[in-house]
């Protein structure tokens, strides 16, 4: 591994560096204008699985490609309307435009559902390598997916295992770099602004003065499964006179959805409870003893506003022994909070985070 220290005067010899690296198939470190990214060829299997390696990646979640310009990006995406729109008046920039990809990135770069997330940097040095290297290159976090953002290489290798930082071939050190938030992700495909991450400060703010009512640490799904059973036990009398609405926040493959399952389980029902990513909403019946009601599990991932919800009848189901549990539910969380408070409903705060490949923090909020 080496290590430059980024200078004006020396990007011409760091380029020529990198596009070698980047030709062998290699991966680096380098600035940008939100923290330091690890960058890997996005066309070649051979410098993905090597990138998959370094970041223990998580299996479901997708990478972001970083390319120099408009041109580059229409030879991997189709850019709607919506999209060509973010291009002209917000890149480059922090902003992550996500749009249906035309396969011809290496495998896992590309979401499940045949989406890619494309950046165009506001960092010259980043830049002027891509158009040097002619391909486009990953545009993810340099952090192992665990450890936080890293706003300086010092903090990227303090706590880096010794196998991840031999995966490693080149590190452009420019310094401490501003602590500015992560890149806003806003998802088109549907030809609407979809904004899938903020950085999550609101949600910080409103959870900030809130307690946390339960908390675990799970490793596998039967783990995250039963906490969710545990949850429904503890608020198993709410649905009596009001519905029970629960928020489940957390990145992709965090265990939303195993969370969900244990709800439904404690609540008696047999049938398999699906994830309704592609149903949007999924509607079960329960009865124990002298309660009963309906199980209503929500996945706003393909949602593109509150109508959307409000057509497939969200506002039917808010009424007294319902339980809903509403996967992305920090996508509308304030016009959410809303409705849900004026039928009367208590909403549980659910929030889910990575602290190691395997391990999963789920804290439970009133």
């Amino acid at each position: 591994m080496e290590r430059i220290k980024y200078t004006e005067k020396n990007s011409k010899d760091i380029i020529d560096k990198v596009v070698t690296v980047l030709k062998a198939g290699g991966i680096f470190v380098f600035p940008t204008e939100t923290c330091y990214g690890i960058g890997a060829n996005a066309t070649s299997q051979k410098s993905i699985d090597k990138l998959f390696s370094y970041k223990t990646r998580r299996e479901g979640k997708p990478l972001s490609i970083a390319v120099s310009g408009k041109k580059m990006a229409i030879k991997y995406v189709d850019l709607n309307e919506i999209a060509d729109n973010l291009y002209e008046n917000y890149l480059p920039g922090p902003i992550t435009v996500v749009s249906r990809g035309r396969g011809k990135v290496a495998k896992g770069v590309e979401s499940e559902y045949g989406t890619l997330g494309i950046r165009i940097p506001d960092h010259e040095l980043v830049l002027d390598i891509i158009r040097e290297f002619g391909k486009p290159i990953t545009a993810t976090s340099a952090n192992i997916s665990y450890l936080p953002k890293p706003y300086s290489i010092d903090a990227l290798l303090k706590d880096m295992p010794k196998k991840n930082l031999e995966l490693i071939d080149l590190i452009i050190d420019a310094g401490e770099l501003p602590h500015r938030e992560v890149s806003t992700v806003v998802d088109t495909t549907m030809n609407n602004l979809n904004i899938m991450r903020r950085g999550q400060i609101d949600l910080a703010a409103e959870l900030a003065s809130q307690k946390s009512i339960m908390s675990a640490q799970t490793n596998s799904a039967e783990q995250t499964s039963k906490f969710g059973g545990m949850n429904m036990l503890k608020y198993i009398d709410e649905p009596l006179d009001k519905p029970l609405v629960f928020f489940l926040i957390g990145e992709l493959g965090t265990g939303k959805t195993q969370f969900s399952k244990g709800l439904a389980s404690h609540l008696g029902i047999k049938e398999m409870v699906k994830s309704p990513t592609f149903t949007i909403l999924n509607e079960y019946e329960y009865q124990l003893s002298r309660r009963k009601g309906k199980f209503i599990h929500v996945d706003t991932w393909r949602i593109d506003s509150l109508k959307d919800l409000e057509s497939i009848g969200l506002d039917g189901y808010l009424t007294a022994g319902n339980i809903i549990a509403i996967e992305w539910a920090d996508k509308f969380f304030d016009d959410l909070k809303t409705k849900i408070k004026i039928s009367g409903g208590k909403i549980i705060n659910v929030v889910f985070d990575y602290l190691a490949e395997d391990i999963r923090s789920i804290k439970t909020y009133e």
